[in-house]
Formats: C-alpha cells, structure tokens, sequence
C-alpha cells in the first residue's frame, strides 16, 4: 500500500492578504529564530519539535508586527498540517524515490497559496515518506499551476461558446467580455466552499461545507506543525534578490543534501518548470527537450551534476530560472482584472449584473486595464476576461485583434458616427487597445483586426512579447544558432520583446510620490493607454533598472520619466550602467516643485492634468538634442572636518554655493521634520518665499566672495573688485529655482552685433578678470550641448527673485568654460540639483563626464488674443 499527503490550501486572496501584511512587517524569518534562544519571547518553546496552533499565532504576532486576522491565522496552520491517508498501491512499473520526488514537485508546489481545491495525492512508500525532501521542506509546488490553467481553459472554451473569436491553436487575443450583456444567473460561476470553479449541487455544497468546518476546528485544536517547514515557506516569500531565490531552489532540490544537483535532481527541475511553463500558458509542446539542453548548459565544467556555484552563475546569465521555477513575481496572469474603488461622476452599469452603480462616494470597482466596472458584491463573480499582455505561443498569429468591454463608453460611434445612448444601460463597445466606440450593432462591420489606434507608434503590441525560451525554440527549429549567456536578459523577467516596423515605442517610468497624487493618477492612466509592460513603477520596482534592462536592444525608443528633476537624475545615472546598442531619449513629463529640466527643454513647469493624447502628440513631434552632464569631485580640507553626506558626483542642471544652497537647505530640513506641510506645490512655493525673506534679513553668507577661489580652465576669477556676492552658481542649463534664467536670454544675432560695437566704444565700464573679456561674457550664448558650462554670481537672496520677474536681466556673468576649480575655506551651504547639504572647507573640481540624449518639445502654440488683430 502508498501513503498520501493532503494539505488544505489557502485561496489566492488569503495569500495576497499576507502579502500585504508581509510588506509592512520589519521582521525577518531569522529574526523570528532568534525569539527561541535565552531570553526571546519564544524561548519556552523548542524549536525542534512541532508547535501548536496558539505557538504558531504568536509567533505569526511576532513575525508580522501586528495580530493577523483569526481566519487567515487557522488557514495557514491548517496548510501546514499534512494528512497521511491510504491509496491503492501503483500500477505498473516500479518507480524510484527519485521518480516520486519529480513528480511531487512538478505537481505540489506552493500547496500554501493555492485555490481550495480538491485535495491532491501522490503514492509513495510508507518506509520512505521521510525521505522525501521536496514533501518534506515545502508541501506542493505547482498544485496551483494546474488548477489556475485547467481553470482559464475552462474560461476560455467558455468564451468561444459564446462568441469570441478564438483561432485553432492559439489564445482569443481579443478577450471579447459580450458575456457580461447575458443576465447575471446565466453568467455567474457557482462557488463551492473549496474550489470555485467546480459546479456542485447545493445539498452537497451545504454536507461538505459543515463536515470541512468540523475537520478544520479539530484539526486546529489537536493538530501541530513542523517549525522547519513554516520558516522554509516564509524563507521562500522573503527571498527578495535573485541570488538568494536561486540559492534557497537549490537547497530544496538537492533532496540527499551532498551540495550538487544530479541528473535525477536535474529531471526533478525540469518537470517543475515545466509546470510553470502550462501555468503561464506557454506554448509547451517541444519545450521539454529545450529544457534539458538549458540545464546542460548550466553544467559548465561538464562533469554531469551542477554545483551552487554553477546553478548561481547559470540562472543569473543564462535563462530565466526564477521564472521557471515560479519564484518571480515580474510575469503575471494575463486576463487577471486589476481592481480599484472608483467614484464615477455619471451613471454607471455593472458589467456583471447590468444594474447601476448605486451610492454615494465610491460606488463600485473598476479595472485598471480594461475599464471592465463591477459592484463589490459583484467581484468574486467576474470572469478572468482582461487584456493579454504578451503572447504564450510562437504559433500565435502575429495579428492583435480587438478588446472589447461593454457599456460606460459615452461617446460616439465610430461607425455610424452617432451617440451612443450608455445612460440606458450597458450598451455600446469600447476597445480598449485602439480606443473606438461602437454601437452593439456596428461590431459586424468593423474588421476584428486592432491597429492600435491613433499613438499605435508608441504602444508595444502584445504580439511582440514572448517568453525567451519559446524564442529559443523557433531560433533552433530555424536553423539560427542558439541564444548564448550574453543575449540572455539578467533580470529573470522571462520575457523578450522584438521590434515592430514603424514604431518608436514609449518606455514609462512613473514616480508615484512626486506631484501629491498626481503620480499614481498618472500610473493608472499609463498603463490604460499603452502595454502595461510598459510602464514601470520607480518605487514598487526599486529603481528603473528593471525596465531599461527589458528594452535596452529595442531600436527607436524613447524614454518618459514622470517626475521631478530628483527622478530625471536617478533615471539618467541608471541609463549610464546599462549597455544601451544605442542610448534612447528622454522625455520628462514635470511631476515636481522646480522642474528646472523639463522647463529647459519646455516640457513645462509642472503637469496639470491634460489629456495624455496631447502629451503623446508632443513626443511625436519632439526633437533630439544632446544635453551636457559634469562631473564633480570634493576633496576635504587638511583639519578634515565632518560635514554631511554628498547627495551625488554628477552635475545635470546646477551646482550652487552660498544664499540659495542655504533657503533650500532650510527648506529640505523643514520639510524631514514636517512632511505634512509639503503636499501640494502652492505650499512648498510659499514656505521657499518665507525662507528667502529670512535670509534677506540674516544674511548668512554674507561677503562669500571672501572666503572663496574660483578658478575657470586655469584663470583665477577676481571677485574682489565689484559687488560683494552672498552666492555662486554653476549653470548646465538655462533654468535655476522653479524657471529663473540667470545668465540671461540669449540675443538675436543682430542685437549681439550692436552690442558689441556699443562695448567697444565704452572702455570706462566695469571689467571683471576671468576666463573671458567681458565684451564676450556679455554677447555669450548658452547652450545645453557646447560643452561649456556657466559661472554666475548672486549678489543676495533677492537678486534671483528680481532677475525672474524681470527688474534685473541677469546674474552677474563670471565665466564661461570647460573646467571649474572652486576653493572653500569656511563651511558652506551648497546643493547639486536641488539636493542641499553643508560642506566644511574643501576643493571642489568640475570636468564633463558625457553628453546625453534628451526630447526637447516643440514650441508651444502662442495664444490668440484681440491684440493679435492690431499686431
């Protein structure tokens, strides 16, 4: 006779629910061993024999940092518990422990996280139950797998019952959601107490729902769990770099623990990426052998077994492992409705029940993706019908067809070019790729064939992604030579993505905390409007490298940060470590207070909510200019005296000394200690006004001139003879403090002339020693890209607020030139783009580093007025 194993399974939103927890926690799985030795909170307990459910809640009290809800506290402990019961004895052939494990971890992975499914079982001989490293560290693997792609087959045969267009072999791309136009008892899914995709009577569904709360209320009382396996399976979730996921994958298929993966250990893996592979629904019918050849690869020294070392090195820069192993969260189901709470201003219908969104404040859920609407009671009941964000299968025709959602698309039709009455009910189409309406009506004659609509040259279609390893197969089948280690992506994404002719495809970073809420309004339209592959959040992905590692071998792309010039430094300093064919540009799209760079390159001072199809347009028609980044060095003084951290080495917009570095300083103090006070750019406006006034009076870096050198490509600057200066400011670009240009507008070549002739005839007036005369510091023209950079003198804390409103026409002119050396000999104020801090005395040294890339906007429109008329 066998023995099987049965655990219960928690369901997806009890697994997310302690995701959630997770990410608030502070805790780590090791510090929670700690609480067992002497003195922890833990230590009357031994951590090697089995715990109890009221152990096991306080240490889950422990390990999150706040007491977890009751129901999903008895759901985890339950999916702990492993079940012994008796199974008919295998037929056939005699398998090996080997053969078992394989299959135990190509079908039982992640049994913790799964739907509540019918319990799964597998023979295995009672003598060597515990031998069973995969049962024994982590019970299922892949049980999920199975049932979430056995349940969007369902959904998808579903679908082609009624209506969708579906071709032999390959996904619906289209997703037609027409069944939400059939009455809601038609359309629902009958909901079983332990799996909601299998229909049971409800006589059944009441016996088995009271014999399953029996079980679960002894089982908790009485029953107990093995420590080992809770910290395995919350080491699992905590792996946050790729290094330790692959790391802690290799120790739990090496099931003998000798420190290498044989060949059975090896078949073991390939079957669990396998499953991964249905799970995602890829295209899985020759991927088998492809596998294997993979994993070969892995063996570098070709001894036939895989050392850390090498699974490391292997799954960091050759195939994307992580995916295949279901540890990486970057690959999500498609069809997969990403929910909000959503006020909406006009009536609204249920695209479930059909009736209307009913309420004040938020009346209802909305998608994200597809704009498909549902009442909260309504969401368990939605069917899995969003967009397709890549293709699972080399054989899937290469043409994108329509998504189409039904109803709330006020508007008019784009057929018949008359309005679409969505007040009535839900009626009406909307594509939610070329974003047109239809009359239900008018569908028949509109090809089902998507062109992506108005900006189809910056969306990237989904049928230009693919998983890499179903490329590495139509590369074989087609004779071309395999992918090696160095074409393989490195960030365990899994997906690779192809150019498309005629297209210059748009790659979003968002910064969700610049702007108040403008970021995260801004994220959702984002990913509304083009492929959400390719928008990325900069603080939930930390940092932009993951995006740009995805589209760095794209031709023609172009880059859009939504943020401020903090965002547009962080994005540019990445772009410098990636190995781009062919560096992209950037646009910038201002979510900050000073937005200095997008006014420079007259994005403007700030994004205030127009249409995205205006900001599109503009990027259509921007040009490419090459902008001058510097290099900057500090070297401390002999006494070697403390000052505070150097925000950066890299000069994009501005490095400054004195008054202005001190408002701001004041300001970025103020603004740690009270973040409160700074959530709108009105507020932050107004506390830099109070700032300069107090300085005005203060005078902190008064007679800077004093205890500064300057000297630029060699000449040392007098500063003596002239004004006295309270600030110096170096200048990459014709923008300082939220728009001010202190070096002054660049004349026309005509005034120059007149100028000039007018200086020469005036030799009684002030000349300053620098690097030029001052007949040319006069005529200079500024520029991003000449590779010059420019010195300016502040002679107050009102001189910038007079030049921007223009009683003065600029700063006082120093020098224009290649290289600035500058010598402190007392602490000062200073900031490098709006990043204040205080320097001791040192030597700073400013060289250029490189010139980059960017989308300067067209000009702006000039506005009609009645004086036009008499111009």
């Amino acid at each position: 006779m066998a023995l099987l194993l049965q655990w219960q399974k928690m369901s997806p939103s009890q697994f997310k629910q302690l995701q959630e927890l997770l990410e608030y926690s502070s805790k780590s799985i090791k510090d929670i061993l700690k609480e067992f030795d002497d003195n922890g909170s833990l230590s009357i307990y031994n951590k090697e024999e089995p715990i109890k459910y009221e152990t096991f809640k306080l240490l889950m009290t422990i390990y999150l940092d706040s007491v977890p809800p009751e129901d999903l506290s008895r759901q985890l402990f339950l999916s702990f518990i492993k079940r012994p019961a008796k199974l008919a004895p295998l037929q056939g052939k005699e398998k090996s422990i080997k053969d078992l494990a394989a299959a135990a971890a190509s079908q039982t992975a992640f049994a913790a996280i799964t739907h509540q499914s019918p319990d799964l079982s597998y023979g295995m001989p009672e003598e060597k139950v515990e031998k069973s490293g995969l049962v024994d560290r982590i019970h299922g693997l892949t049980d999920k797998l199975h049932i979430r792609h056995d349940s969007a087959d369902l959904e998808l045969r579903k679908r082609a019952d009624k209506g969708g267009v579906i071709s032999d072999g390959t996904p619906d791309l289209s997703n037609h959601s027409r069944s939400s136009s059939k009455k809601s008892g038609n359309s629902t899914h009958l909901i079983d107490a332990n799996d909601p995709w299998i229909r049971q009577s409800s006589s059944s569904l009441a016996i088995s729902a009271k014999a399953a709360a029996r079980r679960n209320s002894i089982e908790i009382k009485n029953g107990s769990i093995l420590l080992k396996d809770v910290v395995c399976y919350f080491s699992l979730l905590e792996a946050n770099t790729p290094d330790d996921k692959l790391e802690f994958m290799f120790r739990l298929y090496d099931s003998d623990g000798n420190g290498i993966l044989d060949s059975s250990e090896i078949e073991c893996i390939v079957n669990q990426m396998m499953s991964v592979a249905e799970y995602l629904g890829w295209d899985v019918t020759e991927l088998k052998p492809i596998l294997k050849n993979m994993m070969v690869e892995i063996d570098y020294d070709a001894d036939g077994t895989v050392s850390l070392d090498e699974w490391k090195r292997g799954g960091m820069t050759t195939i994307p492992l992580l995916v295949l192993l279901g540890l990486d969260t970057n690959i999500k189901d498609d069809g997969v409705h990403v929910w909000r709470l959503k006020h909406f201003n006009k009536p609204s219908y249920c695209n479930l029940c059909l009736n209307m969104l009913m309420g004040l404040g938020k009346q209802g859920l909305s998608c994200k993706l597809c704009k498909y609407t549902v009442h909260e009671r309504c969401v368990q009941r939605a069917p899995s019908s969003c967009i397709t964000t890549y293709v699972k299968s080399t054989k899937t025709s290469q043409v994108l067809h329509h998504h189409w959602v039904e109803g709330n698309n006020p508007g008019k039709c784009h057929k018949c070019h008359k309005s679409i009455k969505s007040y009535n009910g839900v009626t009406g189409l909307h594509c939610r790729w070329c974003k047109i309406n239809l009359h239900n009506k008018c569908t028949s004659q509109v090809p089902p064939e998507c062109d992506l609509g108005e900006f189809k040259e910056h969306i990237v279609p989904p049928t230009a992604i693919c998983p890499v390893v179903l490329e590495r197969q139509r590369i074989g089948q087609s004779g071309r030579p395999s992918l090696n280690r160095a074409d393989s992506i490195v960030d365990g994404s899994g997906l690779q993505i192809y150019p498309v002719a005629g297209t210059q495809p748009l790659l979003v970073f968002v910064n969700p905390k610049s702007g108040g809420k403008q970021g995260d309004r801004l994220m959702r339209k984002m990913q509304y409007f083009l492929n959400p592959r390719q928008v990325y959040n900069l603080i939930k992905d930390r940092g932009p490298m993951t995006g740009l590692q995805f589209f760095k071998d794209l031709p023609d792309t172009r880059v859009l940060v939504c943020g401020g010039d903090g965002t547009v430094g962080w994005l540019l300093d990445a772009m410098d470590k990636v190995n781009f064919e062919k560096r992209p540009p950037v646009c910038v799209l201002p979510l900050g207070t000073g937005n200095d760079m997008a006014r420079c390159l007259r994005w403007g001072g700030g994004y205030q909510g127009e249409s995205l199809g205006k900001v599109f347009d503009r990027i259509s028609r921007s040009e490419e200019v090459m902008m001058d980044r510097w290099n900057i060095e500090f070297s401390a003084a002999a006494d070697d005296e403390k000052g505070d951290p150097i925000p950066c080495n890299i000069i994009n917009n501005y490095f400054s000394i004195g008054v202005d570095a001190s408002i701001a300083h004041m300001f970025h103090t103020m603004r740690e200690k009270h973040p409160e006070k700074f959530n709108s750019r009105m507020k932050n406006k107004l506390w830099y006004f109070e700032f300069g006034t107090s300085e005005t009076f203060f005078k902190t870096c008064k007679n800077l001139h004093e205890a500064i050198d300057v000297m630029c490509d060699g000449c040392s600057l007098d500063l003596a003879h002239g004004p006295s200066l309270e600030g110096i400011a170096i200048l990459n670009i014709p923008s300082i403090h939220a728009g001010t240009d202190l070096w002054g507008e660049n004349a026309t070549q005509k005034k120059r002339k007149k100028q000039q002739k007018q200086a020469r005839k005036d030799r009684d007036r002030e000349v300053s020693s620098s690097s030029m005369s001052s007949v040319d510091l006069h005529c200079a023209v500024q520029d991003i890209g000449d590779g010059l950079i420019e010195v300016i003198g502040l002679e107050n804390s009102m001189h910038a607020a007079q030049v921007k409103v223009g009683i003065r026409s600029s700063g006082r002119r120093l020098a224009q030139c290649q290289t600035v050396v500058i010598r402190t000999h007392s602490r000062f104020p200073m900031q490098i783009d709006g990043e204040p801090w205080i320097q001791p005395p040192c030597t700073i040294s400013i060289s250029h580093k490189n010139q980059v890339p960017m989308c300067m906007a067209p000009p702006s429109p000039k506005r009609k007025s009645l004086f036009n008329i008499f111009s």
